[in-house]
């Protein structure tokens, strides 16, 4: 067997195994968003409270709501998987320092939300429109 074929048969595995583990992710990463935009929506007494911190009043937890709901419908289609990654870690960006700067918490939720969907992003930042693509590294 020719180098050339030894490695191609070596990357399939581990590219079904990336892909697989991207799903996952992605999966993993709607359930939490489309339960968490439902809490919101709910109108969750937690929620309530915590947007009372904020201080920016309780429409923006609906609008958070909505970004949530967008980027877990949208992690989930293949064509649109990094655009609705973007979404969600914008709104991760904006919880972890709601919830280090304003509310006391750990921002440990938040933290690990936000490498779900940046790891998601990184690896699906092919399928983002072009001018997006181009705010970030390249290739």
């Amino acid at each position: 067997m020719s180098n050339q074929a030894l490695t191609a048969t070596r990357s399939q595995p581990s590219s079904k195994t990336r892909e697989r583990t991207l799903w996952t992710l992605q999966i993993v990463a709607a359930l939490f968003f489309l339960t968490a935009s439902a809490s919101k929506f709910a109108g969750a007494e937690y929620n309530i409270q915590v947007f009372d911190k904020v201080g920016l009043g309780q429409w923006f937890r609906y609008f958070t709501a909505v970004m949530e709901l967008s980027g877990a419908i949208l992690i989930v289609v293949p064509r649109r998987a990094a655009l609705g990654a973007l979404v969600l870690s914008v709104v991760m960006v904006g919880a972890l320092y709601a919830d280090l700067a304003l509310i006391g918490g750990t921002g440990i939720p938040a933290l690990v939300a936000l490498v779900v969907t940046a790891t998601v992003l990184w690896f699906r930042r092919s399928t983002l429109p072009a001018r997006l693509r181009s705010l970030l590294p390249a290739q």
